[in-house]
């Protein structure tokens, strides 16, 4: 690519940072669009935040990513915050335009348009989710699925503490969308029994936390089950649901969306989400090499 001083400069930020899949998937979809921008990983410990920001204030940026584990830490050097973000009180994404840093969180985004890639004959409004752990993303997308209608959003977690403090910030802002529950096997039962989707927000079943968060014997054919974790691509709850004859996905897909709506946010386009795909199972290979 041909880069000069007209080429916008966009980023992801965070520590650790290498092996990040944004700068394989937003490269490739500027190449593909003809957007004339550059991404970079960038990795910046905490006490260094705001130095990078104001940097990037006074370069030709057009926005950044944000991961872990400075998403909340972002808020107090932006401009303004996207309502829901600020609901959510984390933000994933930043738009740098006219002089304004503003906030989203698109991870919400992600995880509700992947879901409606598998489960689209089922109303919203008659949707049941569970999702397991309060960790990562979940919280974020258990917000997001608030403010986009569903019945209810269950949250179980090991400490239930963290569960009911999450189901109660939820339904300050959507009365009566979410309710905390117990990893007990009882409770969890009940909740599958309700549910039409059930999450993993944990790290279980990962490849250095191998095992599941979910007894496979609760498991039922007529559930989706939805697995964050996009690495490995089969963990062992999406086994056990394949075994039990369940349908699954894994975070992949939740992946590709929320880049696609920062590429969006930042650009205007929307871009294709086969290439998008494609792009991101790509890097993820040259990570495994």
């Amino acid at each position: 690519m041909k880069i000069s001083v007209d080429t916008k400069i966009f980023a992801v930020i965070g520590e650790p940072i290498a092996q990040s899949l944004s700068p394989q998937l937003h490269n490739g979809l500027f190449k593909e669009t003809g957007v004339d921008a550059l991404y970079l990983p960038i990795a910046v410990k905490s006490e260094d935040l705001k130095k990078l920001i104001d940097g990037f204030r006074v370069m030709n940026f057009g926005g950044f990513n944000i991961t872990k584990p400075h998403k909340m830490a972002i808020m107090e050097y932006l401009d303004r915050l996207d309502p829901l973000a600020e609901k959510i009180g984390a933000v994933n994404t930043v738009v740098y335009r006219d002089g304004e840093m503003v906030g989203y969180n698109t991870d919400g985004f992600g995880f509700i348009k992947s879901l409606e890639t598998k489960n689209a004959e089922i109303p919203k409004d008659e949707l049941t989710i569970l999702i397991l752990g309060c960790g990562g993303a979940v919280k974020s997308v258990a917000m997001a699925l608030a403010d986009w209608g569903i019945k209810k959003v269950i949250i179980a977690n090991r400490t239930t503490a963290k569960a009911e403090e999450l189901a109660n910030q939820i339904n300050e802002n959507w009365p009566g969308q979410a309710q905390a529950i117990s990893m007990a096997p009882e409770a969890l039962k009940r909740a599958v029994d309700e549910a039409m989707v059930v999450v993993n927000g944990t790290n279980l079943g990962m490849a250095d936390t191998p095992g599941s968060p979910l007894p496979k014997e609760l498991i039922k054919k007529e559930l989706l089950v939805y697995d964050m974790i996009y690495s490995p691509a089969v963990t062992q709850l999406l086994k056990d649901a394949n075994d039990i004859g369940a349908q699954t996905q894994n975070g992949l897909d939740m992946l590709l969306y929320q880049g696609l709506l920062a590429f969006e946010l930042w650009t205007g386009i929307f871009p294709d989400p086969v290439l998008g795909k494609n792009l991101l199972e790509e890097g993820i290979k040259q990570n495994e090499e």
